[in-house]
């Protein structure tokens, strides 16, 4: 029986199991050491450039708000949120994903959601309708792909239609950003001019494009077919600006539950 050893990625936590080398019978000959040195090396770095992704500092997602000082339960992986894995999305759920990165398959209410683990609903940020607002992500690892920012009125839906009614548009023109390399962006959305809400969820949605596959013209390609993808969720609120709620009648507002940047009902004059 062959002896059996071990190499730690100690910065990774990551231990990685190896055949002795002068047991090793290498598709019929014997490896040298520094052939097997470089395996090893090369299996640690792998570990790396997959251990980390992107997250959501501003407004900061329910993975990330503890960073920023909010009273949250700390998630040292918030830049890991893809949906179980690339395999686990498109071989186990259909290619389902939880609204904020988390597995579909997961018990409901999932980890990232209102009431699970990380999903306390802390209002990490304040916004008037038709405010231009800046988010920034941190791309910790670069996938290609571009990410679009969601919004849903209603904390408690954790469906992907309810954010898919409000995709929100960069200032600059469209709905899609495309990062080129890992580094923190900083984008400025424009929020609906018509969105008000008292609590609602932002879902920043990160489709990669570093797979191959079938484009949908028949042809291959890089970024077509399956990939994988990232979320996370943060929770707002988005008020009335003066100047409207002058004009509405209290009933309007009362009926989407609306509550002013300052948390206290806005009476109409």
């Amino acid at each position: 029986m062959f002896d059996r050893c071990y190499i730690s990625c100690d910065h990774l936590g990551k231990r990685i199991q190896v055949s002795k080398v002068c047991d090793i019978d290498f598709f019929g000959g014997k490896i040298d050491y520094k052939m097997m040195l470089w395996y090893i090396v090369a299996a640690c770095a792998l570990v790396v450039s997959v251990s980390g992704h992107g997250r959501v500092l501003e407004p900061p997602s329910r993975a990330s708000a503890w960073r920023f000082g909010f009273p949250t339960k700390p998630d040292y992986d918030d830049d890991g949120r893809n949906c179980g894995g690339f395999s686990h999305q498109h071989q186990v759920t259909g290619g389902k994903c939880g609204i904020c990165g988390d597995p579909y398959d997961q018990p409901r209410p999932r980890d990232h959601e209102l009431g699970g683990t990380w999903g306390d609903g802390i209002i990490v940020a304040k916004y008037s309708a038709g405010q231009i607002f800046s988010a920034t992500v941190d791309l910790t690892a670069y996938h290609k792909g571009y990410w679009q920012f969601k919004i849903c009125r209603d904390p408690t839906r954790n469906d992907q239609d309810c954010f898919d009614e409000n995709i929100l548009e960069l200032e600059s023109g469209g709905t899609k950003y495309y990062p080129n390399r890992d580094a923190k962006y900083t984008m400025t959305y424009r929020l609906p001019n018509d969105l008000y809400c008292e609590h609602c969820v932002l879902q920043w949605q990160y489709i990669a494009g570093n797979n191959w596959g079938v484009c949908k013209n028949g042809t291959t390609g890089l970024g077509c077919g399956n990939q994988e993808q990232f979320g996370a969720c943060s929770d707002i609120s988005i008020s009335v600006p003066m100047e409207n709620a002058e004009n509405k009648p209290a009933s309007y507002y009362q009926r989407l539950g609306y509550i002013d940047v300052q948390g206290e009902s806005r009476n109409r004059k």
